[in-house]
């Protein structure tokens, strides 16, 4: 069930808590990063479009990091949550970023439409690239580094990613939002190590922006889930 006011509560709950793991975590990314503490604040994520979400079955995207987010974005307040709910509504409005990996979000779109809606032909969804980016706002989305990493994941993020303070802000989250299912967008071994006590699905999938074909990334995303046959999305 969809329930706007305890999504939006959610989203609420989240970014009192990336205030408070902020310093601790931003020391642990000066460490790992080698740099000075960067922004006065890490990102914020969490559900994406809180009319979209279902709230008691919901479906959870961990990812590694994120490049391209720099100081004034953080200062003018341009976060991550609210920057995947802008491309859900208005579609790839472009920037660096996107325009350098555009498969990724379309990837990650239909992933989650797989995840929605099992019974439809992947050749249908492979084929998706606008729709694909609308169904990102069904699902809650976190990176394991909350700040921002380099133009590939090295040995500094697998630093991050094994400090306590990583693991334990992202145990938070899931405590918080409570997913039915959790998708590892490369982030498996971290996920797993970290939620010893996890009763939902974790799901194994490469980095969305991996050069696999798209159809097979969707017909293993299907093999994991067909057999719990259960909704993880609103009717």
């Amino acid at each position: 069930m969809i329930r706007t006011d305890r999504n939006a509560e959610i989203n609420e709950i989240l970014r009192n808590e990336y205030y408070s793991f902020t310093d601790p975590f931003l020391t642990e990314w000066s460490a790992a990063f080698d740099k000075e503490v960067p922004p006065s604040r890490i990102n914020e994520f969490g559900i994406i479009d809180e009319n979209r979400y279902d709230t008691d079955k919901g479906v959870l995207f961990v990812g590694k990091e994120t490049n391209n987010w720099d100081n004034e974005d953080y200062e003018k307040g341009i976060l991550f949550r609210g920057w995947m709910e802008g491309i859900s509504k208005h579609g790839l409005a472009g920037g660096d970023h996107i325009s350098r990996h555009p498969n990724m979000w379309y990837n990650i779109g239909r992933w989650a439409t797989l995840i929605c809606g099992p019974s439809t032909s992947i050749d249908e969804i492979a084929d998706m690239k606008a729709s694909a980016i609308s169904a990102i706002g069904m699902i809650a989305f976190t990176n394991i580094n909350k700040v921002r990493g380099k133009k590939s994941s090295r040995n500094e993020y697998h630093q991050l990613a094994k400090s306590r303070i990583a693991g334990e802000l992202l145990r938070r989250e899931v405590e918080i939002i409570k997913p039915q299912l959790i998708v590892c967008c490369g982030t498996y071994n971290t996920v797993v190590k970290s939620l010893h006590d996890y009763e939902g699905q974790i799901i194994k999938m490469p980095h969305p922006g991996a050069r696999k074909k798209k159809i097979k990334m969707l017909y293993e995303l299907l093999r994991q889930i067909t057999p719990k046959k259960k909704d993880y999305c609103n009717d």
